[in-house]
Protein backbone atom coordinates (compact mmCIF):
# COMPACT_ATOMS: atom_id res chain seq x y z
CA UNK A 1 0.00 0.00 0.00
CA UNK A 2 1.37 3.43 -1.02
CA UNK A 3 1.74 6.12 1.56
CA UNK A 4 0.45 9.57 0.56
CA UNK A 5 3.01 12.34 0.80
CA UNK A 6 0.51 15.19 1.11
CA UNK A 7 -3.14 15.34 2.15
CA UNK A 8 -5.84 15.35 -0.53
CA UNK A 9 -7.43 18.64 0.48
CA UNK A 10 -4.37 20.83 -0.21
CA UNK A 11 -4.36 22.14 -3.77
CA UNK A 12 -1.69 24.53 -4.95
CA UNK A 13 0.75 26.40 -2.73
CA UNK A 14 0.33 26.65 1.03
CA UNK A 15 -0.39 30.11 2.44
CA UNK A 16 0.45 30.41 6.17
CA UNK A 17 -1.51 33.68 6.42
CA UNK A 18 -4.73 31.67 5.99
CA UNK A 19 -4.06 29.94 9.33
CA UNK A 20 -3.18 33.25 10.99
CA UNK A 21 -6.36 34.77 9.54
CA UNK A 22 -8.42 31.87 10.90
CA UNK A 23 -7.16 32.44 14.45
CA UNK A 24 -7.84 36.20 14.52
CA UNK A 25 -10.52 37.99 16.55
CA UNK A 26 -11.89 39.50 13.33
CA UNK A 27 -12.46 36.01 11.90
CA UNK A 28 -14.30 34.95 15.06
CA UNK A 29 -16.66 37.89 14.51
CA UNK A 30 -17.01 37.08 10.81
CA UNK A 31 -17.91 33.47 11.65
CA UNK A 32 -21.20 34.70 13.13
CA UNK A 33 -22.32 35.04 9.50
CA UNK A 34 -21.59 31.72 7.80
CA UNK A 35 -22.40 33.09 4.34
CA UNK A 36 -19.73 35.77 4.79
CA UNK A 37 -17.19 33.02 5.53
CA UNK A 38 -18.33 31.21 2.35
CA UNK A 39 -17.88 34.41 0.33
CA UNK A 40 -14.42 34.98 1.82
CA UNK A 41 -13.44 31.42 0.93
CA UNK A 42 -14.63 32.00 -2.67
CA UNK A 43 -12.41 35.08 -2.89
CA UNK A 44 -9.41 33.41 -1.23
CA UNK A 45 -9.75 30.38 -3.53
CA UNK A 46 -9.40 32.71 -6.50
CA UNK A 47 -6.38 34.30 -4.79
CA UNK A 48 -4.62 30.97 -4.20
CA UNK A 49 -5.19 29.97 -7.82
CA UNK A 50 -2.96 32.79 -9.01
CA UNK A 51 -5.21 35.82 -9.53
CA UNK A 52 -3.32 37.82 -6.91
CA UNK A 53 -1.81 40.23 -9.43
CA UNK A 54 -4.98 41.33 -11.19
CA UNK A 55 -7.35 41.42 -8.21
CA UNK A 56 -10.23 39.19 -7.27
CA UNK A 57 -13.58 39.12 -8.96
CA UNK A 58 -16.32 36.74 -7.89
CA UNK A 59 -19.36 37.35 -10.04
CA UNK A 60 -22.91 37.14 -8.79
CA UNK A 61 -23.38 34.25 -11.23
CA UNK A 62 -20.66 32.26 -9.47
CA UNK A 63 -22.09 33.14 -6.08
CA UNK A 64 -25.64 32.09 -7.07
CA UNK A 65 -24.51 28.47 -6.83
CA UNK A 66 -24.10 28.97 -3.07
CA UNK A 67 -26.37 31.87 -2.05
CA UNK A 68 -28.79 34.50 -3.32
CA UNK A 69 -27.58 37.81 -4.76
CA UNK A 70 -28.80 39.78 -1.72
CA UNK A 71 -27.04 37.37 0.65
CA UNK A 72 -23.84 37.64 -1.39
CA UNK A 73 -23.96 41.46 -1.22
CA UNK A 74 -24.44 41.28 2.55
CA UNK A 75 -21.61 38.74 2.88
CA UNK A 76 -19.24 41.00 0.90
CA UNK A 77 -20.13 43.90 3.20
CA UNK A 78 -19.25 41.75 6.24
CA UNK A 79 -15.92 40.73 4.68
CA UNK A 80 -15.05 44.33 3.86
CA UNK A 81 -16.19 45.59 7.28
CA UNK A 82 -13.97 43.17 9.20
CA UNK A 83 -10.99 43.98 6.97
CA UNK A 84 -10.61 40.81 4.92
CA UNK A 85 -11.39 42.42 1.53
CA UNK A 86 -11.06 45.86 0.07
CA UNK A 87 -12.32 47.16 -3.24
CA UNK A 88 -9.57 48.00 -5.76
CA UNK A 89 -11.86 49.08 -8.61
CA UNK A 90 -15.52 49.97 -8.16
CA UNK A 91 -17.75 48.61 -10.93
CA UNK A 92 -20.89 50.70 -11.05
CA UNK A 93 -22.42 49.78 -14.36
CA UNK A 94 -24.06 46.58 -15.43
CA UNK A 95 -21.60 43.89 -16.55
CA UNK A 96 -18.73 45.81 -14.98
CA UNK A 97 -17.74 43.92 -11.87
CA UNK A 98 -15.98 45.39 -8.87
CA UNK A 99 -12.44 44.12 -8.39
CA UNK A 100 -11.45 43.20 -4.83
CA UNK A 101 -8.20 42.36 -3.16
CA UNK A 102 -7.43 40.52 0.05
CA UNK A 103 -6.63 43.02 2.78
CA UNK A 104 -4.53 42.89 5.93
CA UNK A 105 -6.73 45.37 7.78
CA UNK A 106 -8.09 42.45 9.84
CA UNK A 107 -4.73 42.24 11.65
CA UNK A 108 -5.12 45.79 12.97
CA UNK A 109 -8.82 45.36 13.77
CA UNK A 110 -8.12 42.16 15.70
CA UNK A 111 -6.03 44.18 18.15
CA UNK A 112 -8.88 46.66 18.73
CA UNK A 113 -11.90 44.88 20.23
CA UNK A 114 -13.84 48.14 20.70
CA UNK A 115 -13.70 48.77 16.94
CA UNK A 116 -14.85 45.20 16.27
CA UNK A 117 -17.79 45.76 18.64
CA UNK A 118 -18.73 48.98 16.84
CA UNK A 119 -18.51 47.33 13.43
CA UNK A 120 -20.67 44.46 14.61
CA UNK A 121 -23.30 46.86 16.00
CA UNK A 122 -23.33 48.80 12.71
CA UNK A 123 -23.74 45.58 10.70
CA UNK A 124 -26.67 44.52 12.89
CA UNK A 125 -28.22 47.96 12.47
CA UNK A 126 -27.76 47.68 8.69
CA UNK A 127 -29.49 44.31 8.76
CA UNK A 128 -32.43 45.72 10.78
CA UNK A 129 -32.89 48.60 8.33
CA UNK A 130 -32.72 46.17 5.39
CA UNK A 131 -35.54 44.12 6.92
CA UNK A 132 -37.70 47.15 7.66
CA UNK A 133 -40.85 47.46 5.65
CA UNK A 134 -41.01 50.70 3.65
CA UNK A 135 -44.37 51.45 5.27
CA UNK A 136 -42.66 51.67 8.69
CA UNK A 137 -40.16 54.31 7.54
CA UNK A 138 -41.38 57.83 8.12
CA UNK A 139 -40.89 60.25 5.27
CA UNK A 140 -39.22 63.56 6.06
CA UNK A 141 -40.64 66.42 4.01
CA UNK A 142 -40.51 65.63 0.29
CA UNK A 143 -38.35 62.50 0.59
CA UNK A 144 -40.31 59.30 -0.17
CA UNK A 145 -39.87 56.33 2.22
CA UNK A 146 -38.00 54.17 -0.34
CA UNK A 147 -35.41 56.92 -0.86
CA UNK A 148 -35.19 57.51 2.90
CA UNK A 149 -34.45 53.80 3.45
CA UNK A 150 -31.76 53.86 0.77
CA UNK A 151 -30.23 56.97 2.36
CA UNK A 152 -30.21 55.31 5.80
CA UNK A 153 -28.49 52.23 4.38
CA UNK A 154 -25.85 54.30 2.57
CA UNK A 155 -25.13 56.30 5.74
CA UNK A 156 -24.65 53.10 7.76
CA UNK A 157 -22.43 51.60 5.02
CA UNK A 158 -20.25 54.75 5.05
CA UNK A 159 -19.91 54.46 8.84
CA UNK A 160 -18.93 50.79 8.49
CA UNK A 161 -16.35 51.47 5.79
CA UNK A 162 -14.83 54.41 7.66
CA UNK A 163 -13.80 52.19 10.60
Amino acid sequence: MKKRTKPRYIEGPFYPWLIEMGKSAAMRRLMKNSKAVNALMMFSTKFTRGNDGQGLCVTYGEALDFMSAATFAKAKLWCIAFGFLHCKVFGRLERQASIYDLSTKWKHLSRQPEKLDRIERLLKRHDRVMRLSVSKIHAHGQIPPQTRKRMLLRRIEKQILSQ
